[in-house]
C-alpha cells in the first residue's frame, strides 16, 4: 500500500491580515451605520416634513411670476412702439 501524502502550502501572512481587516471593517460598518441612522434619521424626518410647505410656497409664487412676466412684456411692447414713433 502506498500512502498519498499531500502537503498544504502555508497561508500567506498578507492574506490573513487582509481577511482580518475585512472582518474588522464589516463589524465597524455595522456600528457606524447604526450610529449614523440614529443621528441623521431625525434630520431627514424634519426635511421630509418641510417638503409640502416648500411645494405650497412654489405654487403660491408661480402666479405672481406669470403676472409679472405678462406685465413686463406689455410694458416692453409699448416701450418699443413708442421708441419707434420717436416721441
Amino acid at each position: 500500500m502506498t500512502e498519498d501524502v499531500t502537503t498544504q502550502k502555508p497561508i500567506a501572512a498578507w492574506k490573513v491580515k487582509l481577511l482580518m481587516g475585512a472582518v474588522t471593517a464589516m463589524g465597524l460598518a455595522g456600528v457606524v451605520s447604526a450610529d449614523i441612522n440614529a443621528s441623521v434619521g431625525p434630520i431627514l424626518d424634519e426635511i421630509i416634513l418641510l417638503i409640502p410647505t416648500l411645494i405650497d410656497l412654489i405654487l403660491a409664487i408661480v402666479p405672481a411670476i406669470i403676472v409679472m412676466a405678462i406685465v413686463g412684456f406689455i410694458v416692453a411692447f409699448f416701450d418699443k412702439i413708442l421708441g419707434m414713433m420717436k416721441l
